[in-house]
């Protein structure tokens, strides 16, 4: 996350933080949870010696015939690699050139509309870019035309696509979700809007949604994309839903609006969340981690179509963590909720060390989620996949 941001550090907005936000889980202890999820069933997927586990983002679609393929990214030969979900047979793979007139610069997430349209995003030029299935460029969208403009990181998002923020298409749309890295002054939070519709017909780009003022304003500190990050999702009537890290809610609103409304989203478990009590211009980063660690904070919403649930993931917070606690050492928590938001249960499933929760994607199967076996020592590396599925408590 930090290395993503290295190449805009001398963009930071520097704010005084002087107010600190409390935003309480009105709900903690008083949910009664019904249904708990369990692993069902495991998958094993073959690397080639060019491939690693935990890409740094995956699809899964289904081609003409129906059938489910999975689809990651792999940095090392910075192609799009292809598997038969079923078979776990590997079917091809995409390579994208980084010099000449089909360079993609830093090629950060993608969404496959079809074998003739898929968009990958460049972080460098911050565009998007449609290509084909020989990774041939037909057209490129910017994403941020006054890049001359010195203050066009105060208005303009920064985007971090990955498996558990996906680049999302609803009619006729691309949706991108961005973000702040760093706090956003109270004076500017109704002018910075962190999401990118792109229209594929036109390829005109429109701006919508802000950070909420009740999370975000009042000049409080959240010097960190860990808390600035929304996590979208749609519903099944086409609502855009956002996760924000820092609220038990989860906020919801049409494609083309500004107002929200919200709901309660929250665990039963879930603590007061808060901003940094620090009001400097610029926050050590020691500071910033041990907050990251403490807090209990939200994650992705998926929507499960198959079984009308949502999912929501949270990392709990670790209150006694110190500089030498990892972040993969907190635990991790999935909420399930009905179509309503009706709280079902949450199930506290391990650790980020042994799973790559942000590596989590919905099949007809059930949630699907990347593991991390501390086992594997046979020299052959392998895509983890475990299903979880839910299963009803009894009382």
């Amino acid at each position: 996350m930090y290395m993503k941001f290295f190449f805009i550090g001398f963009f930071i907005i520097l704010v005084s933080c002087t107010n600190t936000v409390n935003i309480k889980n009105e709900k903690k202890g008083e949910l009664k949870a019904g249904y708990q999820l369990v692993v069902s069933s495991e998958k094993r997927i073959l690397l080639d010696y060019e491939t690693a586990p935990k890409p740094p983002y995956v699809q899964m679609m289904k081609n003409l015939n129906g059938k489910q393929i999975l689809t990651f990214f792999n940095p090392h030969k910075y192609a799009i690699y292809f598997y038969d979900y079923e078979t776990a047979a590997y079917t091809g793979k995409i390579e994208y050139e980084k010099q000449g007139p089909n360079a993609i610069l830093a090629l950060d997430g993608y969404y496959i509309k079809n074998m003739d349209s898929i968009y990958v995003y460049s972080r460098s030029l911050v565009e998007v870019v449609l290509t084909d299935s020989t990774g041939r460029v037909k057209q490129r969208i910017s994403l941020c035309n006054n890049r001359s403009n010195r203050e066009w990181f105060r208005y303009y998002p920064q985007y971090i696509p990955a498996t558990d923020n996906p680049l999302i298409e609803y009619q006729g749309k691309l949706i991108m979700t961005g973000l702040s890295p760093f706090s956003i002054a109270d004076s500017l939070i109704r002018k910075f809007h962190f999401t990118a519709c792109i229209d594929l017909i036109s390829s005109n780009v429109e701006f919508t949604h802000t950070y909420p003022r009740e999370l975000y304003g009042s000049d409080a500190n959240w010097q960190d994309p860990f808390f600035m990050q929304p996590y979208p999702e749609l519903s099944p009537t086409g609502e855009l839903l956002y996760s924000f890290p820092i609220s038990h809610d989860v906020y919801i609103t049409q494609r083309d609006a500004e107002d929200y409304r919200t709901v309660y989203a929250g665990s039963n478990a879930a603590r007061t969340i808060h901003s940094i009590n620090d009001g400097s211009e610029k926050t050590p980063k020691e500071v910033i981690l041990a907050h990251i660690l403490q807090q209990d904070l939200y994650g992705a919403i998926r929507h499960d179509p198959y079984r009308k649930v949502y999912y929501r993931f949270m990392s709990q917070g670790i209150p006694d963590a110190s500089v030498k606690t990892r972040l993969e050492e907190k635990p991790v928590t999935v909420i399930m909720m009905d179509e309503q938001f009706n709280y079902m249960g949450e199930t506290v499933i391990g650790t980020g060390e042994e799973w790559n929760w942000k590596n989590s994607v919905v099949t007809s199967e059930g949630l699907v989620m990347e593991y991390i076996d501390p086992n594997v020592d046979s020299g052959e590396e392998y895509l983890i996949l475990k299903t979880f599925t839910i299963e009803k408590i009894s009382q």
